[in-house]
């Protein structure tokens, strides 16, 4: 299946998908230009959960922070999440207690990640700032679909993840209103915190949706 039929057929979601949106930027990333309540507000209804994955920074979100905004627009918001710039190119990092320091080798990045039982996953591989055909000799988790670059590197980005029989996830990479949603993360089963994240991608137990 190339990548228009996933984007024709996976339009409307079924009832029994869980769908998180696994790469988000806020206005607390330089390059956004949208808040986090305006994120969730944009995104209620559609998904059930997002990551908030600035660059090289991790928010430490509270449990009451957590809870209210679930309660106010019914959105899980799971971490912690980092979109990690390395020397070769931007690594998404899950389940890390604080991003390392930036522009660091891609090959140390990935065993930092690891070493805390994080995963790392490779962003927009084949696009700007990506690590291009470097994700042959990394230790990565997963392969990105994004919602913000081209047909053309998505392509490329499924290949990839073919050759390496490692699992896709879908992000929106958004940083303004109009990316918000565009690409998520279809799960079988619910996830609740980010430790089920990880388990659920490690076990392939996932692919990327396009929901517009």
């Amino acid at each position: 299946m190339n990548l228009k039929n996933l984007q024709r057929t996976s339009k409307v979601p079924r009832s029994t998908d869980f769908l998180v949106d696994m790469h988000i930027h806020t206005s607390y990333s330089s390059c956004a230009r949208i808040t986090l309540d305006e994120t969730l507000n944009e995104l209620m209804g559609k998904v059930n959960a997002i990551t908030v994955t600035e660059h090289n920074y991790i928010h430490n979100y509270s449990e009451e922070t957590i809870q209210a905004l679930y309660d106010k627009y019914q959105i899980g918001v799971l971490v912690p999440s980092v979109e990690i710039s390395t020397a070769q190119g931007d690594i998404l990092a899950y389940g890390i207690s604080s991003p390392p320091t930036p522009y660091l080798d891609a090959h140390k990045v990935i065993e930092m990640i690891h070493s805390e039982g994080g995963i790392a996953i490779s962003a927009h591989p084949f696009d700007y700032l990506g690590v291009g055909d470097l994700i042959y000799d990394l230790e990565i988790d997963a392969i990105e679909i994004n919602g913000s670059r081209t047909q053309l590197s998505n392509e490329l980005a499924k290949g990839a993840a073919a050759t390496l029989n490692l699992p896709l996830v879908g992000g929106s990479d958004s940083h303004i209103h109009t990316q918000v949603g565009k690409c998520v993360t279809r799960f079988s089963v619910p996830i609740k915190t980010i430790q089920d994240l990880i388990e659920q991608i490690k076990k392939g137990k996932c692919s990327p949706v396009f929901l517009w």
